[in-house]
């Protein structure tokens, strides 16, 4: 009786679907619940984010009001018009009439103001040039922060999926321990740490899930889309051609893809063009200090024009007017307050600038280090899910113990969390690359990479 129990045990577990075994060996799949509702590309969430942020509208009003600013100072350099007209009425003593009029016309300019009014012009324009710079900088800056939360919600999916495939061989491991110990064929322990991993990973799951939630929620915050709309997911393979290429980079290649970098950040980061305006400004604001010691001329021309009790009279005049100011002793601690702006805005351009090119060369380093890992990743989690097979049958026909089997499932979750981890570090560690060369794309780069390697 015993051996023909063993013998329906045997049976039952070589006929258990080849599907359930999937759930550990095979790729995860997208479900019904991550498939439902609208799909989101990465480009749309920037969009509607950048749509969105009220820190983007404020910087694009402060835009706004630079140019105000800039057209005041230029109208204020244009001639000055003014116009008057009066009438009046006399009480008569006599029959003539007592109505009189008058009408004027005025109008006056600067000559000659020691170059004043073009110093504040080009100071005017460095300050829109600034304020359009700290535009685009919240503008990437925003895009960043929409890119990490994408790629959050789509590395908790992944993440919350795989837990999903874990709890999933654990059960089937504790069909196969049950099977075996109603054939006494395991021992009771054993199915009791099997049934205590299941717990173990229905919590993980449920932490997953929670974290998943809450980046969803995160992402629709940011976009104003629903928590339903989901994520189009990465396809990872359009970037092995990148990634292959990165880890060949070494040398010169190396080298010329660093500096390549760096010259683009160089030129489009707008923390370091702003930095760089700063420095300019202040430069015009020491020439305006200068121009004060120099003297103003004006000319004005008045004309008027009278009429009452039947005569009329016109009158015009020119006016010519020079002024200096003598207050030395303020002039030249103007002066050298203004030097002194202009020596600390030069510093910080050079500190800036500095900053800048370390930055960025880390963010290389950790761009090519998170490239580099996912090969292996890939090649540890195609080892590990071709183990726990093997391991399995082998638990099957009792050659193996659910030890091994927990082992081997261990090593598969193991490394999947790895090559997750590996990859988003790989995208998010892109993003970063491209906020500090000052791109709203990764397009830039890549060629860069394509250009850089010796392949």
């Amino acid at each position: 009786m015993k051996l023909h129990l063993r013998t329906i045990v045997s049976v039952f577990l070589f006929l258990i679907p080849a599907a359930v075994l999937s759930a550990q060996t095979g790729q995860v799949l997208p479900s019904a619940e991550n498939t439902a509702g609208q799909q989101l590309s990465l480009t749309e969430a920037r969009s509607l984010a950048l749509a969105k942020s009220a820190a983007v509208r404020k910087y694009t009003l402060a835009v706004d009001e630079a140019v105000l600013v800039k057209k005041a100072q230029e109208y204020a350099a244009l001639p000055s018009l003014s116009a008057s007209a009066a009438a009046a009425y006399n009480i008569p003593d006599s029959l003539p009439d007592g109505v009189s009029a008058s009408a004027g016309l005025s109008a006056s300019a600067t000559v000659f103001d020691g170059g004043k009014n073009l110093v504040l012009s080009k100071k005017y324009d460095y300050a829109l040039q600034a304020a359009r710079e700290d535009l685009r900088a919240e503008r990437i800056t925003v895009i960043g922060t929409v890119d990490a939360a994408f790629f959050a919600v789509l590395e908790n999916q992944a993440s919350r999926d795989a837990a999903q495939s874990d709890l999933d061989a654990a059960k089937l491991r504790l069909e196969i321990a049950q099977a075996k110990a109603g054939a006494g064929a395991i021992s009771k322990s054993d199915l009791l740490e099997t049934e205590s991993e299941i717990a173990s990973y229905q919590a993980a799951l449920d932490k997953a899930k929670a974290a998943f939630i809450s980046a969803e929620v995160k992402l629709s915050s940011l976009t104003g889309q629903p928590a339903s709309s989901k994520p189009v997911p990465v396809d990872f393979t359009v970037y092995d051609t990148v990634i292959r290429k990165l880890g060949t980079l070494d040398g010169n290649a190396l080298d010329t893809f660093i500096g390549s970098v760096v010259s683009t950040a160089r030129a489009g980061s707008p923390t370091y063009s702003a930095s760089v305006l700063s420095a300019k400004e202040a430069g015009q604001s020491l020439s305006a200090a200068k121009t004060a010691c120099l003297p103003t001329l004006s000319a004005s021309l008045n004309g008027k024009y009278t009429a009452g009790q039947g005569t009329s009279n016109t009158s015009a005049g020119v006016t010519l007017s020079a002024g200096v100011d003598l207050d030395v002793w303020a002039l030249r601690n103007s002066i050298k307050q203004a030097q002194n702006a202009l020596a600390q805005a030069e510093a910080g351009t050079e500190n800036e600038g500095e900053a800048l090119n370390l930055n960025v060369v880390q963010a290389v380093w950790n761009w090519i280090s998170s490239a580099m890992a996912i090969p292996s990743c890939v090649t540890a989690l195609t080892y590990a899910r071709t183990n726990y097979e093997n391991v399995l049958e082998k638990f099957k026909l009792s050659s193996a113990t659910s030890s091994d089997v927990s082992t081997a499932q261990s090593l598969v979750s193991t490394d999947e969390t790895a090559l997750i981890s590996a990859q988003y570090a790989f995208l998010s560690n892109l993003s970063t690359l491209r906020g500090l060369a000052g791109l709203e794309d990764e397009a830039e780069i890549i060629a860069a990479v394509k250009t850089g390697s010796s392949e």
